[in-house]
């Protein structure tokens, strides 16, 4: 636990006690308990009908919710002394808001100024946050594992006025390659220095009184900027979204509560989640932060992927919002483990499955209803092996949510089997980001579900009408969710908003391709500027032909190119785990002799070829070549985890250049990242 907590700790000893006392009462209970005080919060416009918070900015949903849910737990860190995480409640962080409101106030940030954070997810960030609403602030979020040149361009084109820094490293950096050229910025602080360190943010933090004191004088109106995302740019300088208090709240209520009959149901007050989407990309910050704020859910703040599934066993999460890595992941790790396992086991195992897959279709109606034999033995091997799936998150998930990146329908399918249905979902940055999500209620597997809240998609051909349904186009969108536009870009902003096909809103062009079915749903196909052609005049739309050769256990990345080439070439980045194991070696045989290994090729070409049946001759690669992994640190991945295809194929151009048998041909890729 860090100092700046610290300091408030004596002042909310009681406030604790208190709190420990009744937080044994059963939900139940402490419902019943509860009633008298949300009438009172429903007579103050603070709760609605249906006593979820009211709420029209995020800086009234961050005041509510402290009021609310005082007592409840809300952000969780790691300790390494208890081995544990420690939650910080819900009227404890509303007091460090105050703390960060009168900091920023002292340091004369107000009305529409701009404030840097420079941080992975934690407290401190949600903090920053919350005191630039109140202040009618904005907040610039950006990612620890950007460039320096990258935090230089973002903080003088936004004008930011304090930076703050998650680590001592981070912070020496920006005191020495980044503020000499961003002469705006007057302060710099750093989460991570101990108190008493004139830099330290705990430090900063105890020379001034909490300030919490007339809350909505200067208090932002639903249309005020809330803050700007900075996305990540492939091939040019990033954009700075702008996206208003309207955008987040609106996203925020729709998301977790349209399309259900029970708005209570997709997240609840008694739920916890494990955050590690990062808050500085639209989907962290809007699905998993604000969300879990403004309904009550505690969060432990996970410590990175390296220890993700460390961290779900602590956390015990009861839902999650993940990228599909995650659940492929799992995925991966149970079909290695019944390649290994004994014949016994791995019949078992997929026993288990069948059995799993057998019980949602009879859910679902699309079989007869279980017999009271399947029954019991759908009771025994739930117990004796999907249940010990399930542990691998915690033991305790009631649902998943995956967006970010196309999920593949047999992880999808995988989840389902298991007992944890996952739902997809679809948005970009610029659209707050949520367009359409599925729920476990009302999906269609393969789409990326029903448009959200007062959301309206419309499918375009090139010439902006709309197609018919089953047709693929260019998804666009209109609604509250669209963003106000590129800040101080009017021209990159008139090239994405233009106006809805009956010219009563403003509409939104993804840049994807997609189609609607009969019901509505919405299935993403690829993205226009990834579309290429070969030299025979095919189309080729890379994205789906990725993922299914990206479900191999012995491949983890992939990248597909054949623009102007008479076939498609793939680069692949292999596990070398399991295919040490396929092959029977173990780690004394390098990596590189296991590439040159004739067993290793034979391997790789039959799951391209196995994965790649359903697809047309010539969209298969015709030839591939291992490539080192694809990180945020290299370049490669954006930090919400994309890969960024422009560079991927620029940096081995030489590589693609052999599997084609010359020199590389000049490769024009382009790729909006959401």
């Amino acid at each position: 636990m860090s100092s700046s907590v610290a300091l408030l700790r004596g002042a909310s000893r009681r406030f604790s006690r208190e709190f420990r006392k009744t937080a044994p009462l059963s939900i139940t209970t402490t419902r019943t308990l509860a009633t008298d005080r949300e009438k009172e919060f429903q007579a103050a416009g603070i709760l609605d009908e249906n006593r979820l918070l009211n709420f029209d900015t995020l800086h009234e949903m961050q005041v509510r919710a402290c009021q609310v849910f005082a007592p409840k737990r809300l952000f969780g860190t790691y300790s390494e002394t208890s081995n544990q995480f420690e939650f910080m409640s819900f009227g404890e962080f509303g007091q460090q808001v105050d703390h960060v409101r009168a900091l920023l106030k002292d340091l004369g940030i107000g009305e529409h100024d701009k404030v840097g954070v420079i941080s992975n997810n934690r407290w401190e960030w949600a903090a920053v946050a919350a005191a630039c609403f109140s202040l009618n602030a904005n907040m610039v979020p950006m990612y620890e594992a950007q460039l320096a040149s990258d935090w230089t361009y973002i903080l003088n084109d936004s004008g930011a006025k304090v930076v703050f820094c998650a680590t001592e490293d981070i912070y020496l950096q920006v005191r020495t390659q980044v503020l000499r050229n961003t002469p705006l910025v007057r302060e710099s602080f750093c989460f991570n220095s101990e108190m008493g360190e004139q830099q330290a943010f705990s430090t900063a933090l105890s020379l001034v009184a909490p300030d919490s004191e007339g809350l909505f004088i200067n208090a932002p109106t639903p249309d005020d900027l809330a803050g700007l995302i900075y996305t990540s740019g492939t091939t040019g300088k990033p954009k700075g979204v702008e996206l208003s208090h309207r955008n987040f709240a609106t996203n925020v209520k729709a998301g977790a509560r349209s399309g259900v009959d029970d708005p209570h149901d997709l997240i609840r007050e008694n739920d916890i989640s494990l955050a590690f989407l990062p808050w500085a990309h639209s989907y962290g910050q809007t699905c998993e932060l604000w969300a879990a704020v403004s309904h009550g859910v505690a969060l432990g703040i996970a410590r990175g992927i390296p220890k993700i599934l460390e961290d779900l066993q602590m956390v015990k999460p009861t839902t999650l919002f993940a990228v599909p890595t995650l659940y492929k992941r799992i995925y991966d790790g149970v079909n290695n483990t019944m390649e290994t396992a004994s014949p016994l086991r791995k019949n078992l195992m997929k026993s288990a499955l069948a059995m799993g897959r057998r019980n949602v279709n009879a859910k679902l109606g699309v079989e007869p209803p279980l017999g009271p034999f399947e029954k019991l033995r759908y009771k025994a091997l739930d117990s004796l092996v999907l249940s010990k799936i399930r542990d691998r998150f915690g033991g305790n998930m009631r649902h998943g949510y995956v967006a970010g990146a196309a999920c593949p329908t047999e992880v999808i399918d995988f989840m389902d089997n298991i007992g944890i249905p996952v739902c997809e979902g679809y948005g970009l940055t610029e659209t707050s980001p949520i367009i359409a999500r599925n729920t476990p209620y009302k999906r269609v597997v393969g789409t990326v579900g029903l448009p959200v809240g007062d959301t309206k998609v419309y499918i375009v051909d090139e010439n902006g009408n709309e197609v018919t349904d089953g047709q693929d186009g260019e998804i666009c969108c209109t609604g509250s969710n669209v963003m106000q536009g590129y800040y101080k870009n009017p021209e990159a902003t008139a090239e994405v908003i233009t106006s809805a096909p009956d010219g009563t809103a403003r509409m939104f062009h993804t840049g994807d391709l997609g189609q609607k079915d009969a019901n509505g749903f919405i299935k993403v196909t690829g993205r226009v500027k990834e579309q290429y052609k070969l030299e025979n005049g095919k189309y080729v739309v890379p994205t789906p032909i990725e993922e299914a050769i990206g479900l191999s256990r012995f491949i983890s990345q992939v990248v597909l190119t054949g623009a102007n080439r008479p076939y498609n070439v793939a680069l692949l980045v292999p596990e070398w785990t399991a295919i040490r194991t396929a092959v029977g070696v173990d780690d004394s045989v390098s990596e590189e002799e296991l590439a040159n290994d004739p067993r290793v090729k034979e391997l790789i070409d039959h799951a391209i070829e196995s994965n790649c049946s359903r697809m047309k001759k010539f969209e298969v690669p015709q030839k591939w070549a291992f490539v080192a992994p694809f990180t945020a640190a290299n370049g490669m991945l954006t930090p919400k985890m994309s890969i960024r295809r422009h560079k991927v194929i620029t940096t081995y151009a030489d590589i693609i250049g052999r599997l084609y048998g010359d020199k590389p041909a000049e490769v024009e890729v382009e790729e909006k990242v959401a």
